[in-house]
């Protein structure tokens, strides 16, 4: 009986619609816990995160990141790097296992990195460290700013004779979803498909109708008419750039992905599909 008693007591999480996880101060713990691992001062880790995120942020900051403000995802992942190899104490303060933790470090593995907003990612990685060198190419979204606009008509020119492909997916300017998106941005009617149709236009002209008549078939362009709910980037089967379009948000001012392909079941996997699913509804532009 005691068993019972014992049982009823009991709180399944999963009837809990209202349970979230700490996931900031998840972040927070982890940060503080890789400083500790690495037993250094703010100041000293600042020093050792700054090979692998660009800069060296202030002892300031990461006394912030560790205790009231959100840790940037490239941060996170640098600490975790360089602590990897730091023996695990348990006496250090925040390394108690943690079953949250643990599922979101299973669940979210191939995220690299997350950025607020396009605009930031846009300032912190520049696409061509990202394309350079790069042999294959898939991009579905809007007007694919990132490749168009971002990214120099010269070095796609040069990325193309090489021998990669790019395979460009836009959203139909002359269809019914682009008029729905501009709505729901608040633009006036035909600017969102006019700034698509330049960008295919700059690929057309200033691109395909340059590189040489043997390497045109490699840069493909197709447009699609669908809800549009991400414009995605795939980089050799390696490297996924996710930007979610959010209800009433400009595209720039949404979150930013950064995600690497290390599982057979990860999120690098699913937004493959989702490439896939719109390319085959896709078709070839003109």
């Amino acid at each position: 009986m005691a068993s019972d008693k014992k049982q009823t007591n009991l709180i399944d999480l999963r009837s809990r619609l209202d349970y979230r996880p700490d996931a900031v101060g998840l972040a927070r713990q982890r940060l503080a816990s890789a400083r500790n691992r690495l037993n250094l001062s703010q100041a000293d880790f600042a020093k050792a995160l700054a090979p692998l995120i660009g800069f060296t942020p202030p002892p300031e900051a990461i006394d912030s990141w560790e205790t009231i403000a959100v840790p940037p995802g490239d941060v996170l992942v640098a600490a975790e790097l360089i602590a990897s190899d730091a023996p695990d104490d348990p006496t250090l303060p925040g390394d108690a296992p943690d079953t949250v933790a643990k599922l979101l470090a299973e669940r979210f593995s191939d995220v690299a990195a997350v950025y607020a907003t396009r605009s930031e990612f846009i300032s912190r990685v520049p696409i061509q460290e990202l394309l350079d060198g790069a042999s294959l190419v898939r991009a579905a979204g809007l007007s694919l700013n990132l490749i168009c606009q971002q990214y120099g008509d010269r070095r796609l020119h040069q990325l193309i004779e090489h021998g990669a492909e790019a395979w460009c997916l836009f959203l139909d300017p002359t269809g019914s979803a682009i008029g729905q998106r501009e709505e729901e941005e608040g633009y006036s009617p035909g600017t969102l498909a006019s700034l698509t149709e330049m960008n295919i236009g700059t690929l057309e002209q200033r691109v395909r109708s340059r590189v040489a008549e043997a390497a045109r078939d490699r840069l493909r362009i197709a447009v699609y008419n669908e809800v549009i709910r991400f414009n995605l980037i795939l980089i050799d089967d390696q490297v996924c750039i996710a930007q979610p379009y959010l209800p009433g948000i400009r595209g720039i001012d949404s979150p930013t992905l950064v995600i690497r392909n290390n599982s057979s079941s990860g999120l690098f996997v699913m937004f493959t599909e989702v490439f896939n699913w719109l390319w085959e509804r896709g078709r070839p532009w003109n």
